[in-house]
């Protein structure tokens, strides 16, 4: 069985904060125990995904503490492992009236997705930094016994 897991910060747990600070000025204790009881479940929330290759099943599931909310759906036949680059731009292009010059800030980020025989054409497995998803997708690979294609540059390869 293939599992990944990371931790995920989400940013409802400062507003939580925020809003249990809030309740305690006003001396509203037991608002201020509901929302920091929140802000330390989500604090503590990862996110993964299990692939069951035995059962032909997937779970993508957030994860506070030792509770797992997702459920298990059918793995269609895969067919290979992507390891492709994205990237991620720090301003939105919104319509305006002024002509602006462009600004070329932008992080990169890479992914790894699962290309299945199906009309869902692919399944997004994680995302993070180059050399931890080249081993994620060839630990995937590996595990399902298919081949994995590098599209983070030009020149497209077969890796595994």
């Amino acid at each position: 069985m293939y599992s990944y897991e990371k931790y995920n910060f989400r940013i409802i747990t400062l507003l939580l904060a925020l809003l249990a600070f809030i309740f305690l000025a006003y001396s509203e204790f037991i608002g201020a125990i509901v929302s920091l009881s929140l802000g330390v479940l989500f604090t503590i929330s990862y996110q993964g995904v299990k692939i069951d290759t035995v059962n032909g099943r997937y779970m993508k599931y957030d994860r506070f503490f030792r509770f797992r909310i997702g459920r298990w759906e059918h793995l269609p036949d895969p067919d290979y492992v992507t390891l492709v680059r994205i990237n991620l731009s720090s301003r939105r292009t919104v319509p305006s009236p002024i002509v602006m010059p462009e600004v070329k800030k932008s992080a990169k980020s890479f992914k790894v997705n699962l290309v299945v025989k199906d009309e869902m054409r692919y399944i997004s497995i994680c995302r993070g930094p180059l050399e931890a998803m080249k081993e994620e997708a060839l630990k995937l690979g590996r595990e399902l016994g298919i081949r994995v294609l590098d599209y983070t540059t030009h020149e497209k390869k077969w890796i595994l």
